[in-house]
């Protein structure tokens, strides 16, 4: 399903977001990093570079980084990320529900 979202986008811009998506999936490392200098500059990849810096353990690099995000959901998804992986459970699990209810009403927004 993936490869097909990824091959009927002409703009190569998404197809890399697409790309690094299914690699956050599979857990594939590798295939995010290939992806993220084929993004164009967005919040997407601000979101996908925090990520990496994440994986690699640099968490107050990646605190600092994903500042210049602006989608809340994504800032709070990655503040879940960190706080999961320095064993902060409960602070995890808050970032992760503020990722929720934010995507939650994003999505009102646009479908009122």
């Amino acid at each position: 399903m993936m490869e097909k979202l990824r091959n009927n986008s002409t703009k190569k811009s998404m197809q890399a977001i697409y790309q690094a998506a299914y690699g956050v999936y599979r857990n594939d490392i590798f295939s995010v990093r290939q992806a993220v200098p084929k993004m164009r500059r967005s919040d997407y990849r601000t979101y996908y570079e925090t990520f990496l810096l994440i994986e690699e353990g640099m968490s107050e690099q990646a605190r600092d980084h994903l500042k210049s995000i602006r989608r809340q959901w994504m800032q709070s998804a990655l503040l879940a990320e960190i706080e999961r992986k320095l064993g902060y459970r409960e602070m995890a699990i808050q970032h992760a529900e503020e990722a929720v209810n934010a995507l939650q009403r994003r999505r009102a927004l646009y479908a009122g």
